[in-house]
């Protein structure tokens, strides 16, 4: 694993730096950094737009099963109301296609879109979204809603005046009383001595009636054939919308990362062979172009790959512990266990690399030692480390082959003796 981490480093040594003396570089101007910042953004807004268009030739499970369409499976019960927001939703009207929105869409645009979406929506969703316009337009249902507004405008007047006759029968009514004419009220609704308790009887009853009536609106309206038959449509379909949509969210995933990723594929490649090329021909200022190009093309790539990893990972099991905790109401102990692991773990992997580059730097003092000695560094033999190529004792490779000039040199010590390259491995 360290042999692989010292070939990483040193391959971003090789690749990722100017193979030139730095006195000799050709600095660049203000003028150029800012041309290659605006070059940046300028490939960041491509990729991004040349991702989203190749993900939105897949199948959206969002497009597929709506958020309203889960909404109403989720809760059944909300159809039996008679106010539910989905009965008083006016569909959306298309704009004309000369119409063009702020943002620089036009409304043409819009609507091919959700004209797009209409299709690709899932067959049960699209029988609920029909029934609900059936109902929403059906004028005895609607009837039912426009009176259940009036009564209930009604009954807020009826409880407003009673609560004024609540408010005033044992304070001013009684004060005033022994001062009024019989033929003028002291208070608002004509109401005197002899008739309150008439007014207020009355009131009680309307109220009640009022209730009743409502009540009764509302049971109109939910045991109608139509509200019930699309009750029983979205109970009866919910399980398998739902699984559906849980299934059709992770074959997404793992089609639209795939597509990102050869997407992505070519452009870094073809990025990455050209920083190699300018590196090469010593033209830092193109080296340097196609170097930040690449980065940011690698950033896209990068990204996508943390998210897939992080999609396998096991961390429906991190959150059931927590969980655990939780409903133990003592939460905090596990972000404590959640902490101690992670310093644990990642302690445990610091110790054994700085214990790797002890016995690297011990291993390496050795070797220089019996090269010193002339003695092979396996099993202590006198060996000529210019003119043997392995130890005629236990066949210890004493010289390498260098991948650079290709010239034979001392095989464990760091560079070449010939060009001065580091070698690898």
């Amino acid at each position: 694993m360290f042999k692989l981490l010292d070939k990483l480093k040193y391959f971003y040594k090789l690749k990722f730096s100017y193979q030139q003396d730095s006195k000799n570089i050709e600095k660049l101007t203000n003028w150029s950094v800012l041309f290659i910042i605006i070059l940046d953004l300028f490939v960041y807004s491509a990729i991004e737009m040349g991702i989203t268009f190749q993900t939105a030739t897949l199948n959206n499970p969002d497009t597929k099963v709506t958020y309203q369409c889960r909404n109403i499976v989720k809760n059944p019960v909300l159809i039996k109301d008679y106010n539910w927001y989905e009965y008083r939703n006016v569909k959306p009207t298309p704009y004309k296609n000369d119409y063009i929105y702020t943002d620089g869409k036009t409304a043409g645009s819009q609507n091919t879109l959700r004209a797009i979406a209409q299709k690709e929506l899932d067959a049960r969703c699209a029988q609920l979204q029909e029934r609900i316009e059936v109902i929403a337009n059906t004028k005895e249902l609607n009837g039912v809603r426009s009176s259940v507004e009036a009564l209930q405008k009604s009954l807020n007047s009826y409880n407003k005046d009673l609560q004024y006759i609540q408010n005033n029968y044992n304070t001013t009514l009684f004060e005033k009383i022994a001062h009024q004419k019989t033929e003028n009220s002291i208070l608002e609704m004509d109401l005197e001595s002899k008739n309150a308790k008439i007014k207020y009887d009355d009131l009680q009853q309307k109220i009640a009636i009022t209730k009743k009536s409502i009540e009764n609106l509302k049971t109109e309206f939910s045991t109608n054939a139509l509200v019930v038959g699309l009750f029983e449509f979205a109970s009866s379909n919910k399980d398998k919308i739902l699984s559906d949509y849980e299934r059709s969210k992770s074959h997404y995933f793992l089609k639209k990362s795939a597509i990102i990723v050869l997407f992505l594929l070519p452009i870094v490649g073809l990025f990455y062979w050209q920083m190699g090329v300018q590196n090469v021909k010593r033209n830092y200022t193109k080296y340097i172009i196609f170097k930040n190009i690449f980065v940011i093309s690698m950033a896209f790539l990068l990204v996508n790959t943390i998210r897939i990893i992080y999609n396998f990972i096991p961390h429906v099991f991190i959150q059931k512990v927590l969980m655990f905790f939780y409903s133990i109401q003592i939460p905090f102990v596990a972000y404590y266990i959640l902490l101690a692991l992670g310093i644990l773990l990642f302690s445990f992997v610091i110790i054994k690399l700085q214990s790797a580059n002890k016995n690297k730097k011990r291993t390496a003092i050795t070797f220089i030692e019996s090269y010193k000695l002339n003695k092979c560094d396996i099993c202590g033999v006198k060996v000529d480390y210019v003119k043997m190529k392995f130890c005629p004792n236990c066949a210890n490779a004493l010289q390498a082959k260098c991948s650079f000039c290709g010239e034979y040199t001392i095989a464990k010590l760091e560079y070449c003796s010939f060009c001065g390259k580091k070698q690898i491995g």
